[in-house]
């Protein structure tokens, strides 16, 4: 469907032509057309010319309109994974390694996302950011690219202390209203640092068994003997990756890949399509249509 971005133009050419179009006054002309001096022209000519003029105005004014389709939604079906990245952006994040004056910790994780996120190709990826509250920072797209600027940005900003509990809850409500692929992926990449109440942690723990959510989490530094994030990644049987392993990293993608991918159908949003350089150019080559003839063929068509 077609629809005028900017339709005040129509009532523009309304009066424009109701203008041209006025009824003319009487006037006392020849008794006798043998009188003039030469004729002018044939009168199919006349009212030739006049059409093309009135045709050109209207292309003109329609251009001004700015007709254009209107934007449509299509399905697309394609295999995916769908898999939600969450990224701890605490203060301790900030932090550097204990011991090491290399990286900070963020510094370390982004590029475990990063490479992470190479490697999906046909997979759905989705951002959460937390501190003491989290953030939904891009939906699950296909958009790799995006997603790599997104998580090279990350750093820039910190948000307080650390809430791990809440971006379990997040990422569950995340999955619930735009997951489609029955692979569900949560990677939490984190140093931990923070406790879970026993009530919440058991509720993340029922609720990720219920989604079948693969959970990996990727521990900066994190101290695995008195983890909150481990208790939940062992009740669900999920896996942690030391992100200072390069082994552990590449492993775990393999394991991922090795999930099957299950169809997945979006709605796809195109963007509207400009219409009015072809009604402008109509008119330009109407009107120097129009010119050509009164000059050439014809001398005088009006």
């Amino acid at each position: 469907m077609i629809r005028l971005a900017n339709p005040c133009f129509l009532f523009i050419a309304v009066i424009f032509l109701a203008l041209f179009f006025r009824r003319e006054a009487a006037y006392l002309g020849y008794s006798q057309l043998n009188l003039l001096e030469g004729g002018k022209g044939p009168r199919f000519w006349h009212y030739l010319s006049r059409f093309l003029l009135v045709l050109v105005i209207a292309l003109m004014v329609l251009g001004f309109a700015r007709p254009q389709w209107k934007s449509m939604v299509n399905r697309e079906s394609f295999l995916a994974r769908d898999i939600l990245l969450v990224v701890d952006l605490s203060y301790s994040m900030e932090t550097r390694f204990e011991g090491s004056d290399g990286p900070r910790k963020i510094d370390v994780a982004k590029s475990a996302a990063a490479q992470f996120i190479e490697r999906r190709e046909t997979d759905r990826i989705g951002l959460l950011v937390f501190g003491d509250e989290t953030f939904g920072s891009w939906p699950l797209t296909r958009d790799l690219k995006l997603m790599l600027k997104k998580v090279g940005r990350l750093g820039s900003s910190f948000y307080g202390g650390t809430n791990l509990a809440k971006p379990f809850i997040k990422a569950l409500d995340h999955f619930r209203e735009m997951g489609q692929s029955e692979n569900r992926i949560l990677v939490y990449l984190s140093d931990g640092e923070a406790g879970i109440p026993l009530q919440v942690k058991e509720e993340i723990i029922a609720g990720l068994k219920k989604m079948d959510i693969h959970l990996y989490l990727i521990g900066v530094q994190l101290k695995q003997e008195s983890s909150n994030l481990m208790e939940i990644v062992r009740a669900v049987g999920g896996r942690f990756i030391d992100v200072a392993s390069p082994a552990e990293l590449k492993a775990a993608f393999e394991e991922i890949d090795r999930l099957e991918p299950s169809l997945v159908e979006v709605g796809v949003q195109r963007e509207r399509q400009e219409l009015h350089p072809i009604f402008v150019l109509s008119a330009l080559c109407l009107l120097f249509s129009l010119t050509l003839l009164r000059h050439t063929l014809f001398i005088e068509l009006c």
